[in-house]
């Protein structure tokens, strides 16, 4: 059970523990009652690695996953990296084969791991790059997994343990238009990841399950499933978000911790929640963007009690959390806030056009800028970027916020989100939260349109719950109920059946601000 080699100093150390201790326990599950003790995950993981180095396959090479959320997709992400190669998971939503045949060019993949639904699509896309790139069909015939590694003996660990400084993942951002980001972090970042992260889900442990219903290709798949990895937990994969499966699964598996964007949430919630039992779940967290105080109360009443909202990104990690706590919550004043730093974080807000010195007093909006264990080594093939926002273990996340009088931090949203009409600058973020408050309306977004008077218009992109809202009737709540100021007040109001999302499933604010619209 217990391993040969000494101080854990990597990822792949810590998952062999963890599944070594987890023995006979199931450690992965998903939605397709697809199981995997702890044992049977560490000999799939190391038989994996094993049979990479059989097709020819060197530590360090990128190996390319286009999977949904399984046991069997994790069993085979975490074989890459207990055998030292590089893992990154394409975008699941991208159907367009070029697009992919760009980014496995880019990455220098070796090998593409994919879902038996996309193999036509990565076949394709694998001639079109015109590389010598190997295919895996995870569940395309019977045994195809099974025969890929069911000759390799397990690759003898403790022999060849990859290097904690040895770059472990390539985490893709979401590149709604152009070449995404690639976020590299090494085994000892993504190592910190996965110790900082019981400290932001209040202790994960043995005990628990967490069940992710996000792709891995977003990052907080990662920064999920590393905490659940250091707590010795299980883990349920949900390949689709479905809101009545979601409620469905937590009362089946007893579920007790669920992490969700707020959009999802909401989802949820317009559902009857009563006629399942969710008394499992003892925490749930919300991230991707800050819930308003109506969804936290919606939630702590409904679904959980306690409720941890957060504050992370795919290159700082959850060494670099800030969080909120239940407690903070029962003071309706920092509801909204996304807390304090987690252990050995810290936080500041600089001047956008300054240095990380140019440190701003509490109360003024500025850059957030982050520090702390998990901070990534940089962007893949991009050291002009990586060398603007990476200073000196600090990260320029672009992000807008300030600190209150009490030091925790409030997201004020995207330098990119600016609206400058007029001369004045708008935060669009402000304005969707006033326009999320009106009861009929399930979710917006305001972008800056072009004007040849003004500069920018500010132009609102809204979802409502029913028939009969009217522009007239936000117009009307703004001015007279959220008493808004007039020059923030958007010019046009679009109603759409549902908002444009990018390739991991947030809004896609440039398709919206390229759209074609009478005003």
């Amino acid at each position: 059970m217990t391993t040969r080699f000494g101080k854990c100093s990597s990822l792949a150390d810590l998952y062999v523990r963890t599944c070594r201790w987890k023995g006979a326990n199931t450690l992965f599950s998903d939605d397709q009652d697809t199981r995997y003790t702890g044992e049977q995950s560490l000999d799939r993981s190391l038989r994996f690695a094993s049979a990479l180095r059989s097709a020819s396959l060197a530590p360090g090479d990128v190996v390319a996953f286009m999977c949904l959320g399984s046991a069997a997709h994790a069993v085979s992400w975490f074989g890459a990296i207990a055998g030292g190669y590089v893992a990154s998971s394409l975008h699941v939503r991208n159907d367009s084969v070029e697009r992919i045949a760009e980014m496995l060019k880019w990455l220098g993949a070796k090998l593409v791991v994919h879902d038996a639904a996309f193999a036509s699509l990565i076949h394709a896309a694998v001639q079109e790059c015109g590389l010598p790139i190997r295919t895996l069909a995870l569940d395309d015939e019977p045994g195809t997994w099974e025969s890929f590694i069911g000759s390799a003996s397990p690759l003898d660990y403790e022999r060849q343990r990859p290097d904690a400084a040895s770059l472990a993942s390539i985490v893709l951002s979401s590149g709604s238009t152009g070449q995404p980001k690639g976020v590299m972090h090494s085994q000892a970042t993504l190592l910190a990841c996965a110790v900082a992260g019981p400290g932001i889900l209040e202790g994960i442990r043995r005990h628990d399950t967490l069940m992710l219903t996000m792709n891995p290709s977003f990052a907080g798949w990662v920064m999920f499933v590393l905490p659940a990895i250091a707590g010795k937990s299980r883990l349920h994969f949900v390949r689709r978000f479905d809101p009545a499966q979601v409620l469905e699964l937590v009362e089946r598996e007893r579920v007790t911790i669920l992490p969700m964007v707020p959009t999802m949430w909401r989802m949820v919630l317009d559902l009857d929640t009563t006629k399942r039992d969710l008394t499992s779940l003892r925490l749930i967290g919300v991230g991707g963007e800050s819930p308003t105080a109506d969804d936290v109360t919606r939630l702590t009443t409904r679904i959980c009690k306690r409720i941890a909202p957060g504050y992370m990104a795919g290159e700082s990690g959850n060494g670099c959390a800030v969080m909120i706590t239940a407690e903070d919550l029962v003071d309706g004043r920092k509801i909204g806030s996304t807390g304090l730093p987690t252990v050995g974080a810290d936080v500041r807000i600089v001047d956008p056009d300054g240095s990380i010195d140019d440190v701003l007093p509490p109360g003024e909006t500025g850059e957030i800028v982050v520090t702390g264990s998990s901070v990534a080594l940089g962007y893949w093939r991009d050291p002009t970027l990586t060398d603007k926002k990476f200073i000196d273990g600090w990260w320029r996340s672009g992000d807008l916020g300030h600190l209150d009088e009490d030091g925790y931090l409030w997201v004020n949203g995207r330098s990119d989100n600016v609206i400058n009409t007029g001369g004045i600058k708008v935060h669009a973020e402000e304005i969707e939260a006033d326009i999320m408050s009106h009861e009929n309306v399930a979710s917006c977004v305001v972008v800056g349109r072009t004007d040849a008077k003004f500069g920018q218009r500010i132009v609102a992109y809204v979802v409502a719950k029913g028939a009969g809202l009217t522009s007239d009737d936000l117009k009307s709540y703004l001015k007279d109920v959220r008493k808004l100021s007039g020059y923030k007040v958007p010019k046009a109001f679009h109603f759409l059946s549902a908002l444009p999302t990018g390739l991991t499933g947030k809004v896609d604010r440039r398709a919206l601000r390229d759209r074609s619209e009478p005003e």
